[in-house]
Protein backbone atom coordinates (compact mmCIF):
# COMPACT_ATOMS: atom_id res chain seq x y z
CA UNK A 1 0.00 0.00 0.00
CA UNK A 2 1.16 3.57 -0.28
CA UNK A 3 0.02 6.47 1.59
CA UNK A 4 -1.58 9.28 -0.27
CA UNK A 5 1.28 11.66 -0.91
CA UNK A 6 3.04 9.13 -2.69
CA UNK A 7 -0.24 7.81 -4.66
CA UNK A 8 -0.47 11.33 -5.99
CA UNK A 9 3.05 11.32 -6.79
CA UNK A 10 3.05 8.28 -8.63
CA UNK A 11 -0.05 9.38 -10.55
CA UNK A 12 1.50 12.82 -11.68
CA UNK A 13 4.88 11.08 -12.53
CA UNK A 14 1.82 8.98 -14.91
CA UNK A 15 -0.13 11.86 -16.30
CA UNK A 16 2.57 13.85 -17.08
CA UNK A 17 4.12 12.56 -20.03
CA UNK A 18 0.45 12.52 -21.52
CA UNK A 19 -0.38 16.21 -20.59
CA UNK A 20 3.36 16.55 -22.43
CA UNK A 21 1.99 15.26 -25.47
CA UNK A 22 -1.53 16.33 -25.83
CA UNK A 23 0.01 19.99 -25.57
CA UNK A 24 2.31 19.05 -28.50
CA UNK A 25 -0.04 17.60 -30.66
CA UNK A 26 -2.73 20.54 -30.14
CA UNK A 27 -0.33 22.91 -31.07
CA UNK A 28 -1.37 22.26 -34.61
CA UNK A 29 -5.09 23.06 -32.99
CA UNK A 30 -3.58 26.18 -32.35
CA UNK A 31 -2.56 26.82 -36.06
CA UNK A 32 -6.13 25.83 -37.07
CA UNK A 33 -7.23 28.15 -34.76
CA UNK A 34 -5.34 30.96 -36.24
CA UNK A 35 -6.77 30.09 -39.64
CA UNK A 36 -9.97 30.34 -38.41
CA UNK A 37 -9.51 33.35 -36.91
CA UNK A 38 -7.81 34.71 -39.90
CA UNK A 39 -10.70 36.25 -41.46
CA UNK A 40 -11.58 38.52 -39.08
CA UNK A 41 -9.53 41.03 -38.92
CA UNK A 42 -8.18 40.65 -42.51
CA UNK A 43 -11.69 40.09 -44.73
CA UNK A 44 -11.47 43.95 -43.80
CA UNK A 45 -8.17 44.71 -44.95
CA UNK A 46 -8.99 42.59 -48.41
CA UNK A 47 -12.28 44.61 -48.86
CA UNK A 48 -10.35 47.93 -48.68
CA UNK A 49 -9.16 50.39 -50.78
CA UNK A 50 -5.51 48.80 -49.59
CA UNK A 51 -6.38 45.14 -50.84
CA UNK A 52 -3.52 43.31 -50.83
CA UNK A 53 -4.63 41.26 -54.32
CA UNK A 54 -4.04 42.56 -57.94
CA UNK A 55 -8.18 42.66 -58.77
CA UNK A 56 -8.74 45.33 -55.98
CA UNK A 57 -10.86 45.24 -53.46
CA UNK A 58 -13.45 41.72 -52.70
CA UNK A 59 -17.03 41.97 -52.55
CA UNK A 60 -19.14 40.72 -49.80
CA UNK A 61 -20.16 36.93 -51.61
CA UNK A 62 -16.28 36.07 -52.26
CA UNK A 63 -15.90 37.16 -48.66
CA UNK A 64 -18.48 34.76 -47.34
CA UNK A 65 -16.73 31.89 -49.70
CA UNK A 66 -13.26 32.46 -48.33
CA UNK A 67 -14.91 30.91 -44.59
CA UNK A 68 -16.89 28.35 -46.71
CA UNK A 69 -13.91 27.17 -48.45
CA UNK A 70 -12.30 26.30 -44.94
CA UNK A 71 -15.50 23.74 -44.10
CA UNK A 72 -14.79 21.95 -47.89
CA UNK A 73 -11.30 21.28 -47.14
CA UNK A 74 -12.01 19.85 -44.06
CA UNK A 75 -14.45 17.55 -45.28
CA UNK A 76 -11.93 16.23 -48.17
CA UNK A 77 -9.30 15.90 -45.43
CA UNK A 78 -11.49 14.14 -42.93
CA UNK A 79 -11.41 10.75 -44.93
CA UNK A 80 -8.09 11.63 -46.46
CA UNK A 81 -6.57 11.56 -42.55
CA UNK A 82 -8.28 8.54 -41.85
CA UNK A 83 -6.73 6.62 -44.32
CA UNK A 84 -3.50 7.58 -43.81
CA UNK A 85 -3.96 6.87 -40.08
CA UNK A 86 -4.94 3.57 -40.33
CA UNK A 87 -2.19 2.48 -43.13
CA UNK A 88 0.55 4.46 -42.68
CA UNK A 89 0.72 5.04 -38.75
CA UNK A 90 -0.68 8.20 -36.17
CA UNK A 91 2.84 9.51 -36.04
CA UNK A 92 2.90 9.82 -39.91
CA UNK A 93 -0.18 11.23 -40.15
CA UNK A 94 0.65 13.94 -37.35
CA UNK A 95 3.59 14.76 -39.59
CA UNK A 96 1.59 15.37 -42.62
CA UNK A 97 -0.90 17.85 -40.69
CA UNK A 98 1.52 20.74 -40.60
CA UNK A 99 1.67 20.19 -44.56
CA UNK A 100 -1.87 22.19 -45.28
CA UNK A 101 -0.89 25.05 -42.88
CA UNK A 102 2.20 25.78 -44.02
CA UNK A 103 1.06 25.76 -48.04
CA UNK A 104 -1.94 27.32 -47.18
CA UNK A 105 -0.09 30.58 -45.71
CA UNK A 106 2.78 30.61 -48.58
CA UNK A 107 -0.38 30.81 -50.62
CA UNK A 108 -1.64 33.71 -48.79
CA UNK A 109 1.86 35.73 -48.72
CA UNK A 110 1.57 34.71 -52.68
CA UNK A 111 -1.49 35.22 -53.69
CA UNK A 112 -2.21 37.92 -56.24
CA UNK A 113 -5.67 36.42 -57.61
CA UNK A 114 -8.73 35.95 -55.01
CA UNK A 115 -8.87 32.78 -57.15
CA UNK A 116 -5.23 31.77 -55.30
CA UNK A 117 -6.37 33.02 -52.07
CA UNK A 118 -9.62 30.91 -52.05
CA UNK A 119 -7.14 28.20 -52.89
CA UNK A 120 -5.17 28.99 -49.50
CA UNK A 121 -8.46 28.73 -47.68
CA UNK A 122 -9.24 25.58 -48.93
CA UNK A 123 -5.64 23.89 -47.90
CA UNK A 124 -6.13 25.54 -44.26
CA UNK A 125 -9.39 24.03 -44.36
CA UNK A 126 -7.52 20.36 -44.90
CA UNK A 127 -5.61 21.27 -41.89
CA UNK A 128 -8.43 21.99 -39.55
CA UNK A 129 -10.01 18.41 -41.13
CA UNK A 130 -6.55 17.02 -40.62
CA UNK A 131 -5.78 17.87 -36.62
CA UNK A 132 -9.69 17.29 -35.82
CA UNK A 133 -9.12 13.39 -37.02
CA UNK A 134 -5.70 13.04 -35.64
CA UNK A 135 -6.19 14.88 -32.36
CA UNK A 136 -9.19 12.75 -31.79
CA UNK A 137 -7.44 9.66 -32.41
CA UNK A 138 -3.93 10.57 -30.21
CA UNK A 139 -5.15 11.94 -27.21
CA UNK A 140 -7.75 8.95 -27.08
CA UNK A 141 -5.00 6.52 -27.49
CA UNK A 142 -2.72 7.85 -25.00
CA UNK A 143 -4.34 9.34 -21.83
CA UNK A 144 -5.32 7.41 -19.14
CA UNK A 145 -9.08 7.35 -18.33
CA UNK A 146 -8.94 9.90 -15.61
CA UNK A 147 -7.27 12.46 -17.78
CA UNK A 148 -8.59 11.65 -20.79
CA UNK A 149 -11.63 14.31 -20.98
CA UNK A 150 -8.98 17.02 -19.87
CA UNK A 151 -6.52 15.69 -22.15
CA UNK A 152 -9.52 15.45 -24.99
CA UNK A 153 -11.15 19.29 -24.46
CA UNK A 154 -7.79 20.22 -25.65
CA UNK A 155 -8.54 20.20 -28.74
CA UNK A 156 -11.36 22.79 -28.43
CA UNK A 157 -9.23 24.79 -26.15
CA UNK A 158 -6.47 25.17 -28.09
CA UNK A 159 -8.36 26.09 -30.99
CA UNK A 160 -10.04 28.92 -29.22
CA UNK A 161 -6.61 30.27 -27.96
CA UNK A 162 -5.40 30.23 -31.98
CA UNK A 163 -8.49 31.96 -32.21
CA UNK A 164 -8.06 34.75 -29.90
CA UNK A 165 -4.24 35.25 -31.06
CA UNK A 166 -5.41 35.70 -34.81
CA UNK A 167 -7.77 38.15 -33.36
CA UNK A 168 -5.33 39.97 -31.38
CA UNK A 169 -2.20 39.93 -33.73
CA UNK A 170 -4.73 40.86 -36.64
CA UNK A 171 -5.53 43.75 -35.24
CA UNK A 172 -1.39 45.14 -34.51
CA UNK A 173 -0.16 43.43 -37.49
CA UNK A 174 0.12 44.02 -41.39
CA UNK A 175 -1.19 41.47 -43.10
CA UNK A 176 1.40 39.35 -44.75
CA UNK A 177 3.43 39.81 -41.30
CA UNK A 178 0.19 37.73 -40.13
CA UNK A 179 1.10 34.93 -42.38
CA UNK A 180 4.56 34.91 -41.60
CA UNK A 181 4.00 34.44 -38.08
CA UNK A 182 1.20 32.20 -38.20
CA UNK A 183 3.44 29.89 -40.26
CA UNK A 184 6.32 29.32 -37.63
CA UNK A 185 2.86 27.40 -35.35
CA UNK A 186 3.17 24.31 -37.64
CA UNK A 187 7.14 24.39 -37.96
CA UNK A 188 6.98 24.46 -34.27
CA UNK A 189 4.75 21.88 -34.36
CA UNK A 190 6.54 19.42 -36.24
CA UNK A 191 9.62 19.50 -33.85
CA UNK A 192 7.60 18.72 -31.43
CA UNK A 193 6.28 15.80 -32.84
CA UNK A 194 10.17 14.43 -32.99
CA UNK A 195 9.70 14.23 -29.38
CA UNK A 196 6.86 12.03 -28.87
CA UNK A 197 5.99 8.11 -29.66
CA UNK A 198 3.54 6.81 -31.35
CA UNK A 199 0.20 5.40 -29.88
CA UNK A 200 0.94 2.09 -28.04
CA UNK A 201 -2.68 1.23 -29.28
CA UNK A 202 -1.67 1.42 -33.14
CA UNK A 203 1.06 -0.73 -32.53
CA UNK A 204 -0.17 -3.80 -30.63
CA UNK A 205 -2.83 -3.45 -33.77
CA UNK A 206 0.42 -4.07 -35.83
CA UNK A 207 1.98 -6.65 -33.43
CA UNK A 208 4.83 -4.40 -32.94
CA UNK A 209 4.61 -5.49 -28.86
CA UNK A 210 8.26 -4.43 -28.13
CA UNK A 211 7.55 -0.65 -29.50
CA UNK A 212 3.95 -0.47 -28.02
CA UNK A 213 5.58 -1.15 -24.13
CA UNK A 214 8.32 1.45 -24.98
CA UNK A 215 5.57 3.83 -25.83
CA UNK A 216 3.85 3.07 -22.72
CA UNK A 217 6.99 3.88 -20.71
CA UNK A 218 7.33 7.16 -21.82
CA UNK A 219 3.58 8.01 -21.23
CA UNK A 220 2.96 6.35 -18.08
CA UNK A 221 6.62 6.96 -16.58
CA UNK A 222 8.42 4.06 -15.28
CA UNK A 223 5.86 1.81 -13.36
CA UNK A 224 6.53 -1.03 -15.08
CA UNK A 225 3.27 -3.03 -13.34
CA UNK A 226 0.95 -0.46 -14.78
CA UNK A 227 3.07 -1.22 -18.44
CA UNK A 228 2.56 -4.47 -18.00
CA UNK A 229 -1.33 -4.35 -16.77
CA UNK A 230 -2.20 -1.83 -19.95
CA UNK A 231 -0.01 -3.77 -22.55
CA UNK A 232 -2.08 -7.25 -21.67
CA UNK A 233 -5.34 -5.40 -21.94
CA UNK A 234 -4.47 -3.86 -25.58
CA UNK A 235 -3.48 -7.35 -26.87
CA UNK A 236 -6.27 -9.30 -25.22
CA UNK A 237 -8.58 -6.02 -26.99
CA UNK A 238 -6.93 -6.19 -30.22
CA UNK A 239 -6.97 -10.39 -30.79
CA UNK A 240 -10.88 -9.56 -30.22
CA UNK A 241 -11.36 -7.10 -32.19
CA UNK A 242 -9.26 -8.22 -35.31
CA UNK A 243 -12.03 -8.67 -38.22
CA UNK A 244 -13.11 -5.91 -40.36
CA UNK A 245 -16.10 -4.40 -40.10
CA UNK A 246 -18.49 -3.20 -43.10
CA UNK A 247 -20.47 -0.01 -42.90
CA UNK A 248 -23.36 -2.93 -42.92
CA UNK A 249 -21.86 -4.46 -39.75
CA UNK A 250 -21.70 -1.41 -38.24
CA UNK A 251 -24.76 -0.53 -38.67
CA UNK A 252 -26.28 -3.65 -37.59
CA UNK A 253 -24.14 -3.86 -34.36
CA UNK A 254 -26.69 -2.50 -31.57
CA UNK A 255 -23.45 -0.37 -29.37
CA UNK A 256 -22.21 0.91 -32.73
CA UNK A 257 -25.34 1.94 -34.38
CA UNK A 258 -26.34 4.00 -30.72
CA UNK A 259 -22.89 5.58 -30.61
CA UNK A 260 -23.19 6.69 -34.30
CA UNK A 261 -26.52 8.32 -33.63
CA UNK A 262 -25.31 10.17 -30.28
CA UNK A 263 -21.90 11.22 -32.41
CA UNK A 264 -24.05 12.71 -35.50
CA UNK A 265 -26.83 14.39 -32.98
CA UNK A 266 -24.00 15.89 -31.17
CA UNK A 267 -22.01 16.94 -34.12
CA UNK A 268 -25.65 18.25 -35.29
CA UNK A 269 -26.45 19.73 -32.15
CA UNK A 270 -22.66 21.86 -32.40
CA UNK A 271 -23.96 23.19 -35.51
CA UNK A 272 -27.54 24.29 -34.73
CA UNK A 273 -26.85 26.19 -31.65
CA UNK A 274 -26.78 29.20 -33.53
CA UNK A 275 -22.62 29.98 -33.05
CA UNK A 276 -22.48 30.97 -36.82
CA UNK A 277 -25.34 33.58 -36.10
CA UNK A 278 -24.19 34.95 -33.27
CA UNK A 279 -20.40 35.22 -34.37
CA UNK A 280 -21.82 36.74 -37.74
CA UNK A 281 -24.19 39.46 -35.67
CA UNK A 282 -21.29 39.89 -32.80
CA UNK A 283 -21.05 43.77 -34.16
CA UNK A 284 -24.21 44.80 -34.41
CA UNK A 285 -25.27 42.87 -30.43
CA UNK A 286 -22.67 45.06 -29.50
CA UNK A 287 -24.31 48.28 -31.10
CA UNK A 288 -27.42 47.07 -30.21
CA UNK A 289 -26.29 48.22 -26.45
CA UNK A 290 -25.10 50.99 -27.43
CA UNK A 291 -21.25 49.86 -26.70
CA UNK A 292 -18.85 52.00 -28.74
CA UNK A 293 -16.29 49.60 -28.76
CA UNK A 294 -14.87 48.48 -32.19
CA UNK A 295 -15.33 45.83 -34.03
CA UNK A 296 -11.63 44.33 -33.15
CA UNK A 297 -12.15 44.85 -29.29
CA UNK A 298 -15.77 43.30 -29.93
CA UNK A 299 -13.97 40.41 -31.33
CA UNK A 300 -11.04 40.12 -28.95
CA UNK A 301 -13.80 40.35 -25.85
CA UNK A 302 -15.61 37.30 -27.63
CA UNK A 303 -12.29 35.24 -28.46
CA UNK A 304 -11.59 35.99 -24.73
CA UNK A 305 -14.43 34.27 -23.13
CA UNK A 306 -14.36 31.21 -25.90
CA UNK A 307 -10.86 30.58 -24.21
CA UNK A 308 -12.73 31.33 -21.08
CA UNK A 309 -14.86 28.80 -21.35
CA UNK A 310 -12.58 26.13 -22.99
CA UNK A 311 -10.35 26.09 -19.88
CA UNK A 312 -12.75 26.45 -17.65
CA UNK A 313 -14.21 23.10 -19.33
CA UNK A 314 -10.54 21.13 -19.68
CA UNK A 315 -10.59 22.23 -15.50
CA UNK A 316 -13.98 20.17 -14.84
CA UNK A 317 -14.64 17.78 -17.14
CA UNK A 318 -12.56 15.11 -15.49
CA UNK A 319 -14.28 16.23 -12.20
CA UNK A 320 -18.08 17.04 -13.09
CA UNK A 321 -18.43 15.16 -15.87
CA UNK A 322 -19.52 15.19 -19.59
CA UNK A 323 -23.72 15.24 -19.67
CA UNK A 324 -23.78 17.33 -16.90
CA UNK A 325 -21.18 19.91 -18.65
CA UNK A 326 -23.74 19.30 -21.89
CA UNK A 327 -26.43 19.44 -20.47
CA UNK A 328 -25.98 23.15 -18.53
CA UNK A 329 -23.89 23.99 -21.84
CA UNK A 330 -28.03 23.71 -24.05
CA UNK A 331 -29.85 24.92 -21.19
CA UNK A 332 -27.79 28.39 -21.03
CA UNK A 333 -27.16 28.86 -24.77
CA UNK A 334 -31.25 28.20 -25.00
CA UNK A 335 -31.90 30.96 -22.59
CA UNK A 336 -29.97 33.19 -24.21
CA UNK A 337 -30.74 32.77 -27.56
CA UNK A 338 -33.90 32.88 -26.42
CA UNK A 339 -33.31 36.04 -24.46
CA UNK A 340 -31.93 37.81 -27.64
CA UNK A 341 -34.17 36.69 -30.37
CA UNK A 342 -37.15 38.81 -27.99
CA UNK A 343 -34.96 41.73 -27.90
CA UNK A 344 -34.53 41.44 -31.34
CA UNK A 345 -37.93 41.04 -32.08
CA UNK A 346 -39.52 43.83 -29.67
CA UNK A 347 -36.95 46.07 -31.50
CA UNK A 348 -38.03 44.96 -34.65
CA UNK A 349 -41.79 45.88 -33.64
CA UNK A 350 -40.52 49.45 -33.16
CA UNK A 351 -40.64 49.54 -28.71
CA UNK A 352 -37.91 51.46 -27.32
CA UNK A 353 -35.57 48.89 -26.04
CA UNK A 354 -32.82 51.11 -24.63
CA UNK A 355 -33.57 50.10 -21.10
CA UNK A 356 -32.30 46.60 -21.71
CA UNK A 357 -29.42 47.27 -23.66
CA UNK A 358 -27.69 45.34 -20.91
CA UNK A 359 -30.06 42.24 -22.14
CA UNK A 360 -28.03 41.65 -25.71
CA UNK A 361 -24.64 42.27 -24.24
CA UNK A 362 -25.07 39.60 -21.31
CA UNK A 363 -26.78 36.77 -23.02
CA UNK A 364 -23.98 37.57 -25.80
CA UNK A 365 -21.04 36.80 -23.14
CA UNK A 366 -22.68 34.07 -21.45
CA UNK A 367 -23.88 32.28 -24.39
CA UNK A 368 -19.94 32.25 -25.51
CA UNK A 369 -19.16 30.85 -22.47
CA UNK A 370 -21.69 27.90 -22.39
CA UNK A 371 -20.72 26.54 -25.62
CA UNK A 372 -16.63 26.75 -24.81
CA UNK A 373 -17.57 25.12 -21.56
CA UNK A 374 -19.99 21.79 -22.98
CA UNK A 375 -21.25 21.38 -26.23
CA UNK A 376 -17.77 22.51 -27.98
CA UNK A 377 -15.29 19.79 -26.49
CA UNK A 378 -17.43 17.40 -25.38
CA UNK A 379 -18.72 16.93 -29.23
CA UNK A 380 -15.09 16.23 -30.25
CA UNK A 381 -14.25 14.33 -26.83
CA UNK A 382 -17.02 12.11 -26.74
CA UNK A 383 -16.76 10.67 -30.26
CA UNK A 384 -13.54 9.18 -29.61
CA UNK A 385 -14.87 7.93 -26.31
CA UNK A 386 -17.57 6.14 -27.60
CA UNK A 387 -16.61 3.38 -30.29
CA UNK A 388 -14.27 0.01 -30.27
CA UNK A 389 -10.84 0.60 -31.97
CA UNK A 390 -11.81 -1.46 -34.85
CA UNK A 391 -14.54 1.05 -36.26
CA UNK A 392 -13.38 4.15 -34.06
CA UNK A 393 -11.44 5.82 -37.33
CA UNK A 394 -14.32 5.19 -40.02
CA UNK A 395 -16.78 6.52 -37.39
CA UNK A 396 -15.21 9.45 -36.69
CA UNK A 397 -14.74 10.39 -40.39
CA UNK A 398 -18.48 9.95 -40.81
CA UNK A 399 -19.55 12.29 -37.60
CA UNK A 400 -16.47 14.75 -38.63
CA UNK A 401 -17.61 14.90 -42.17
CA UNK A 402 -21.06 15.36 -41.36
CA UNK A 403 -20.04 18.27 -38.98
CA UNK A 404 -18.05 20.26 -42.21
CA UNK A 405 -20.99 19.36 -44.32
CA UNK A 406 -23.62 21.47 -41.40
CA UNK A 407 -21.29 23.84 -41.56
CA UNK A 408 -20.59 24.81 -44.73
CA UNK A 409 -24.70 24.93 -45.70
CA UNK A 410 -24.94 27.15 -42.29
CA UNK A 411 -22.37 29.45 -43.65
CA UNK A 412 -23.53 29.93 -46.87
CA UNK A 413 -27.43 30.07 -46.60
CA UNK A 414 -27.39 31.49 -42.91
CA UNK A 415 -27.91 34.86 -45.06
CA UNK A 416 -31.44 33.41 -46.51
CA UNK A 417 -32.75 31.40 -43.48
CA UNK A 418 -32.35 35.12 -41.90
CA UNK A 419 -34.00 36.72 -44.77
CA UNK A 420 -37.10 34.21 -44.10
CA UNK A 421 -37.19 34.05 -40.48
CA UNK A 422 -35.73 37.34 -39.57
CA UNK A 423 -32.18 37.25 -37.09
CA UNK A 424 -35.20 37.11 -34.19
CA UNK A 425 -36.92 34.17 -35.52
CA UNK A 426 -33.46 32.04 -36.92
CA UNK A 427 -32.30 33.42 -32.64
CA UNK A 428 -35.64 31.16 -31.26
CA UNK A 429 -34.98 28.15 -33.88
CA UNK A 430 -31.58 27.59 -32.72
CA UNK A 431 -33.03 28.15 -29.00
CA UNK A 432 -35.36 25.04 -29.76
CA UNK A 433 -32.75 23.04 -31.11
CA UNK A 434 -30.51 23.87 -28.05
CA UNK A 435 -33.54 22.53 -26.27
CA UNK A 436 -33.91 19.35 -28.20
CA UNK A 437 -29.91 18.65 -27.73
CA UNK A 438 -30.35 18.92 -23.56
CA UNK A 439 -33.45 16.46 -23.92
CA UNK A 440 -31.50 14.04 -26.28
CA UNK A 441 -28.41 14.40 -23.87
CA UNK A 442 -30.27 13.74 -20.66
CA UNK A 443 -32.59 10.32 -22.69
CA UNK A 444 -29.43 8.90 -24.80
CA UNK A 445 -25.75 10.21 -23.82
CA UNK A 446 -23.90 8.17 -21.51
CA UNK A 447 -21.89 9.57 -19.11
CA UNK A 448 -18.11 8.17 -19.79
CA UNK A 449 -16.14 10.19 -17.08
CA UNK A 450 -13.35 8.14 -15.40
CA UNK A 451 -14.72 5.20 -17.72
CA UNK A 452 -13.03 2.35 -19.49
CA UNK A 453 -13.92 1.98 -22.94
CA UNK A 454 -15.06 -1.82 -22.00
CA UNK A 455 -17.62 -0.53 -19.53
CA UNK A 456 -18.46 2.62 -21.87
CA UNK A 457 -18.95 -0.24 -25.03
CA UNK A 458 -20.65 -2.27 -23.01
CA UNK A 459 -23.23 -0.10 -21.75
CA UNK A 460 -24.05 1.38 -25.59
CA UNK A 461 -24.50 -2.84 -26.28
CA UNK A 462 -27.42 -2.75 -23.78
CA UNK A 463 -25.39 -4.27 -20.88
CA UNK A 464 -25.26 -3.12 -17.09
CA UNK A 465 -23.15 0.09 -16.50
CA UNK A 466 -20.87 -1.21 -13.98
CA UNK A 467 -20.71 -4.41 -15.01
CA UNK A 468 -17.59 -4.72 -16.46
CA UNK A 469 -15.68 -2.23 -14.41
CA UNK A 470 -14.84 -4.54 -11.16
CA UNK A 471 -12.02 -7.29 -12.47
CA UNK A 472 -10.09 -3.45 -13.77
CA UNK A 473 -10.43 -1.76 -11.00
CA UNK A 474 -9.22 -4.35 -8.58
CA UNK A 475 -6.63 -4.66 -10.55
CA UNK A 476 -5.25 -0.91 -10.44
CA UNK A 477 -6.24 -0.04 -6.69
CA UNK A 478 -3.27 -3.02 -5.83
CA UNK A 479 -1.13 -0.37 -8.19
Amino acid sequence: MVNSKESREMEGGKVLPQYMAAIIVNIAAFSSGSVVGWSSPMLPVLQSADSPLDGGPISNEMGSWLGSLMCLGGLVATPLYLFISDHYSRKCTGYLVAAPFVASWVLVITAESVAILCLARFIGGMGSGAIIVFASLYVSETAQDTVRGALGSYLTLFTNAGVLFAYILGSYVHYYTFAYIAMLLPVIYTLGMLWIPETPNYLVNREKYSEAERSLRWLRGKDERLVELELSKLIIFAKEQTEAVSLKDMLSAAGTRRALIIGVVLAANLQFCGIFAILSYTVNIFQAAGSDLSPNSATILIGSLQLAGSYASSLLIDKAGRKILLLISNICMALCLAALGTYFFVKHQGSDVSDFGWLPVGSLSVYIIAIALGVAPITFLMVSEIFEPRVKGRAIAIIISIMWLLTFLIGKFYTNLSDVLGIYGCYWMFSVCCVLGAIFTQVSVPETKNRSLESILLELSGGRKGQNLKSVQSEISVL
